[in-house]
């Protein structure tokens, strides 16, 4: 029994100092995410001071070897919560005020771990595997992070190739692509994408949102009737030649023609066009890749 305690208290000492040491690092990296702020020196003064409060609270606990251990352990956790500020990004602070207090727990989880495993490595008996790990994971995935955005863009041209919806979009003359978005959740994935006409003299800004779903998500006449929101106005389905159908309403702005082209399933919804604008996008789908389409979303 004794010989349990004094296994159990030290390693509750050493994660009460990773919180100590971990915490404003995590508070600055979520704080100052994504703003230019604090200039190139910010990374190195982080770091020092994580280390030197690593040392400090290891000293006043007295643990072993706490002069090693204690600015290893603040640097492992400083290079684990730099990792996590960038492969886990705060959401957006309007949603959750100026200080990210829902993302700052994780990034001081990760760098008490690091901190407590960086002295359980280096405390008598030395381990020297578990000093190369402790070494390799935070390096591996510091250096992951500074190549976050090539990791991203891989990561959404693969979630693109393996969704199983289509690759395809149409090119409809005078407007533009400005957006996609791929929801791979559920059991209808589906990319979503938006173009764009600017707005000129002679006529108004409009724009065209299209769907794509595989082909075995639905029919087009179960989706057309398959109201989820009328936005206040009467909607109505109408079928048109070639296992087509359009859903229009009378106080409604928008028209939506559900259809069968390229083995998928498509909705092009529109503002500002006419149900002959949309027929006429139908034939211009064409095969698009992954790559093309990360690109934009």
């Amino acid at each position: 029994m004794h010989d349990l305690s004094t296994k159990v208290i030290p390693m509750w000492r050493t994660a009460l100092i990773g919180l100590i040491t971990a915490f404003p690092a995590a508070v600055i990296s979520a704080d100052l995410q994504g703003e230019e702020r604090g200039g190139p020196a910010l990374p190195a003064v982080t770091l020092l001071a994580a280390m030197s409060l690593g040392a400090l609270a290891a000293r006043l606990a007295r643990l072993p070897r706490w002069g090693v251990t204690g600015p290893a352990g603040g640097a492992v956790a400083w290079l684990l919560i730099g990792a996590l500020a960038v492969l886990a990004p705060v959401p957006e602070s309007e949603l959750i005020g100026r200080l990210p207090v829902l993302v700052v727990p994780v990034y001081v989880a990760g760098g008490v771990a690091g901190f407590a495993l960086a002295v359980w490595s280096l405390t008598s008996p030395v381990r020297w595997w578990a000093v190369a790990l402790v070494t390799v994971v935070p390096l591996v995935s510091w250096c992951a992070a500074q190549r976050e955005p090539q990791i991203r863009a891989w990561l959404e041209v693969r979630g693109f190739e393996t969704s199983g919806v289509p690759l395809i979009a149409p090119r409809i003359g005078g407007y533009r692509l400005v957006h996609v978005d791929l929801n791979a959740v559920g059991p209808r994935p589906s990319t979503w994408l938006e173009y764009w006409r600017d707005a000129t003299p002679d006529r108004g800004f409009s724009e065209i949102q299209v769907t794509v779903w595989p082909a075995s998500a639905g029919s087009p006449r179960d989706s057309c009737l398959a109201v989820t929101e009328n936005l206040g106005a009467a909607l109505h389905c109408t079928a048109l030649p070639g296992d087509r159908w359009v859903r229009t309403g009378a106080d409604s702005g928008w028209v939506t023609l559900f259809a069968r082209t390229g083995g998928a399933l498509v909705m092009l919804n529109g503002s500002g066009v006419t149900q002959a604008d949309l027929v006429a996008a139908l034939p211009t789908f064409r095969p698009v890749t992954a790559r093309d389409l990360a690109a934009i979303s």
